[in-house]
Formats: structure tokens, C-alpha cells, sequence
């Protein structure tokens, strides 16, 4: 085991890109998780970071007993009584929050560098023996080298927990595959990493939901999954739900008011058309909130959540109580419109589903040039000049042979699951191959139906089916050694 973890060392290979770039890449949203826990940070303390906004000591009062620094700043359109959304995870947050307490974001990548080589490590023992120790440091090896021509790197070097919801998928498969293979403390360490990535992101939840329904269906089938197995899966996702009740509760008890969900789903029906048109036959019978602002759609799903210009946006740009019955409102908007108009809102989402699977890009590490002030504005301008000497902000990062390389990993790796399948030896990698395909339908119908098409969302996992093959490959490579090894031991017996 003490060998093992020298294979940690390893992980500064899955932060290449950050090194191209120059630290850690940033997303619109990363201000958001920080600030969330700078907003705790100040409740608990009173003090205020460079991080601190107008907002922030507006929901941190009466810790602050309403003093507001002169190091504090009001952002751009950012109101005081704006309604806290969820999605923001702060448990996600804490971690992203270590970059301001030590001072630099290079500490946090590096820790989800660290969770993902001992992802990597941890299922690679399904292929091939640890004790094997020459064999197994090779097949490890061999599985980062494949990895670095993947998203994967791109992902870790990422201050989102987008890198969380494929490690969560992988800690799944080896649970539901493998669980009788596992030793406890393996078993433990997975179901960590499954419910992190649970408590990161209200998605990776209803994806590991996902797997336990197909599990728990197999089982009564066919019973050769560990019930077990099923259960440890389910944890990580209760823990996943457990976190979001808690954090409303927090947010209740800080503002007064429950965090609200942004209507991704009526963004994304009212773009596409279908809720449009249900609201133009309706709204003169039926009182939607969305009725008062119908004359500014149909929007793209994005602008309709996000921007804050009246003339191209709604979401961001109406009074709080509008934007909570928005947000109350749209489950129900939702099923109103299957209802009456099913097959053009099956059509809608089918189509979503299947532009989300072929999305392939990484437009989000190159930072665009009318996307950057808006998301620079959040952040401390000591920081933001940092930004604009990295790579990203010049558009420098080395993307098109990752994303080149992509699809025939893919079907390569889809190839070899299949194989595998035939090989009664290779049964096991190929079920843990089939669970991480399955996960990554699930994962782009998740974000596809419910939200909106991005590259990023499908990028973050699509990682898994080369790993897959690695894992195939390196367990078929130690099968025929051992057929090897045999053949020559009854030789020289014989």
C-alpha cells in the first residue's frame, strides 16, 4: 500500500493545462461558490475578505452589526435582495474558498488533482493486481498517459466541481461492479467520493439516482448485484440531498427567504418554442408569472436566465418576488405544457438530448472576449490582473487535438466495452465500462432535458469511456501474462 501512494505523486500530470495557462481556470460561476462561503465566512467571523460585496454584508447582518469595510465594492446589477440560488453548492464552495484562505487557487486545483489520481489508482485495481506492484505502477501510468490527451486534465484545472460529477460516476461503477471485490476501506473511500460529488452538484445526484434505479432493477432480475452495492450508491446520493436541505435551511435562516432554483426548464421550453407558444394561447386565461414578460420571448435558454438587459433577458433582470414565483412556477408550467402539447415537447427535448451528446468543445478555457468583463467584475481586481496574463485570457490553451482525439476515444472505447463483454475473463472491467456508458447518457439527457446544451456539460464526463478502455486493455495485457506465466510453469514441470 505505501508504494501505492507514491503514484500520487503523478497527479501534477493531470494539471498540464493549468501549467500552460499559468493557474487555475475560471468560470462565470466560480465567483458565485466562493462568495457563498465568504458570505458564511463573515457571519461566522465578522470580517470581511477582498471577496466581500455590499450583498455579502447585507446577508451576513447582524454579524457585521452593520459596518461595511472600505475594501468592499458593490457589483454591477448585483441588488442587495437578489433571491440566493441553488445549484451554487457551498460544499463545493468550501473547497473553492481554500484558494482565499491560502492565498492562491493553485492549492485547490491541486487537491482535486490529488482526489483524481487517487480516482484513477483506486479503479485501476480492477484491472490488475496491486500486488503485481511493477504491473500495476505500468497500468496506472499508462491510464494518466491516456488521460492527458483527454478532458479530463482541463476539467481538474477547473474551478467548478464539474470534475466532481465524473469522479462521483467512477466511484458508482467500482461500488455497483466491483463490490465484492472491494475491501471495506475501499468501499468507504468510494461511496466519499460518490457523495461529494453528490453534495457539489444537484445534477450528479440525478445521475447516480439514475444508476441505482437501473441497478435495482437488474438485482430483481437477475440478483448478481450486491444489494449492498445498491445501497452504498444510494447514500452517496441521500447525502447529495441531505446537503441541498441544508443549505436551504441556512439561507432561510440568514436571509428569511428559501434559495430558489433557476427555471432552466422554462428557459429552455420558451426557446425551443413549444412553451412560447402555450403562453401566447393562454396567458389570457391562465395568471403564469411569465405572462407579464411574454413579450421579450422567445429568448436563447441562456440570455432568458442570465443576462441582465431587460431588452434581451428575464430571469436576472425582474423584481426577487418575480423571480421566486418564476421559480415556483415552473414545474408545473412544465407539465402543463406536456400535456397539452406532449409530442412537440418530446420532439423539444429529444432533440436537446441528442445536440447534448454530440457536444464536444472547450471554448470554456479560452475566455471570450464579450463573456470576460461580465465575469471579471466578480472577482477582486488584484485577481482579475492576474487573469489577463494567463492563456486562457489570450486565447493560448492547446484545445484542438483533445478535442479532435474525443470521438475516436470514444468509440474506442465503446468498442472495447463491447468486446470485453464476449470475454468471460474481461466480464468485470466490461460491466464497470457499461456502467460509466450508461452514466454518460444519463448525465447529457440530465442536463439536455432540464437545461441547455453546453459542450462543458458532456466534456466533464466523457473522460470516462477512454479510462474504460485503459482499464480493458491493462486487465486483458495481465490476463494473457498470467496465461503466459502458466504455460511456461507447466512447461518446465512437465
Amino acid at each position: 500500500m505505501p508504494r501505492q501512494f507514491l503514484l500520487l505523486l503523478l497527479a501534477p500530470l493531470l494539471l498540464w493545462p493549468a501549467i500552460v495557462n499559468g493557474g487555475a481556470f475560471f468560470f462565470p460561476d466560480t465567483p458565485t461558490y466562493v462568495r457563498g462561503m465568504d458570505a458564511l465566512a463573515v457571519r461566522v467571523l465578522g470580517r470581511a475578505s477582498d471577496w466581500t460585496t455590499r450583498r455579502t454584508i447585507h446577508v451576513a447582518r447582524p454579524a457585521v452589526d452593520g459596518r461595511v469595510p472600505a475594501t468592499v465594492k458593490a457589483l454591477p446589477g448585483d441588488r442587495e435582495d437578489a433571491p440566493v440560488l441553488t445549484g451554487r453548492s457551498p460544499f463545493y464552495g468550501a473547497l473553492a474558498y481554500l484558494g482565499v484562505l491560502f492565498g492562491s487557487f493553485w492549492w485547490v486545483i491541486a487537491l482535486q488533482a490529488l482526489a483524481v489520481i487517487a480516482v484513477l489508482i483506486g479503479v485501476m485495481r480492477h484491472a490488475v493486481d496491486p500486488a503485481r506492484r511493477r504491473a500495476f505502477g505500468l497500468a496506472v501510468l499508462a491510464a494518466v498517459a491516456v488521460a492527458t490527451l483527454t478532458p479530463l486534465p482541463y476539467f481538474t484545472a477547473l474551478l467548478m466541481p464539474d470534475i466532481f460529477a465524473g469522479l462521483a460516476i467512477v466511484a458508482a461503477a467500482a461500488l455497483l461492479a466491483g463490490w465484492r471485490r472491494e475491501t471495506r476501506p475501499g468501499r468507504i473511500g468510494w461511496i466519499a467520493v460518490a457523495g461529494y460529488g453528490a453534495l457539489s452538484h444537484s445534477a450528479t445526484t440525478l445521475i447516480l439516482s439514475g444508476m441505482i434505479g437501473v441497478a435495482a432493477l437488474l438485482w430483481a432480475l437477475r440478483r448478481r448485484i450486491a444489494p449492498a452495492a445498491i445501497g452504498a450508491v444510494a447514500v452517496a446520493a441521500l447525502l447529495g440531498i441531505a446537503g441541498d436541505a441544508a443549505f436551504a435551511v441556512a439561507v432561510r435562516h440568514m436571509t428569511g427567504h428559501p434559495p430558489i432554483r433557476p427555471p432552466f426548464v422554462t428557459a429552455r421550453l420558451t426557446a425551443d418554442g413549444v412553451g412560447t407558444d402555450y403562453l401566447r394561447a393562454h396567458c389570457g386565461v391562465e395568471h403564469w408569472r411569465l405572462c407579464r414578460y411574454r413579450d421579450r420571448l422567445p429568448l436563447h435558454s441562456d440570455s432568458f436566465l442570465w443576462s441582465a438587459d431587460p431588452r434581451n433577458g428575464v430571469f436576472s433582470t425582474i423584481p426577487p418576488a418575480d423571480a421566486r414565483a418564476l421559480s415556483a412556477e415552473q414545474g408545473r408550467f412544465m407539465l402543463a405544457v406536456l400535456r397539452e402539447r406532449p409530442l412537440e415537447a418530446l420532439r423539444s427535448s429529444s432533440a436537446a438530448i441528442l445536440a447534448q451528446l454530440t457536444r464536444t468543445g472547450l471554448e470554456e478555457f479560452h475566455y471570450a472576449p464579450e463573456e470576460f468583463p461580465g465575469f471579471a467584475a466578480k472577482m477582486p481586481d488584484a485577481l482579475v490582473t492576474d487573469v489577463r496574463r494567463t492563456g486562457a485570457y489570450r486565447g493560448a490553451i492547446p484545445v484542438a487535438l483533445v478535442v479532435a482525439l474525443t470521438w475516436p476515444f470514444v468509440v474506442a472505447g465503446l468498442l472495447l466495452i463491447g468486446w470485453a463483454w464476449r470475454q468471460p475473463a474481461l466480464r468485470h472491467q466490461a460491466t464497470l465500462g457499461l456502467w460509466m456508458a450508461f452514466a454518460w447518457v444519463v448525465n447529457n439527457a440530465v442536463c439536455g432535458a432540464l437545461s441547455t446544451p453546453h459542450d462543458r456539460y458532456n466534456m466533464r464526463v466523457i473522460w470516462m469511456l477512454p479510462l474504460a478502455a485503459a482499464i480493458i486493455v491493462a486487465a486483458a495485457v495481465a490476463q494473457r501474462r498470467r496465461v503466459a506465466a502458466r504455460v511456461r510453469t507447466l512447461a518446465v514441470t512437465g
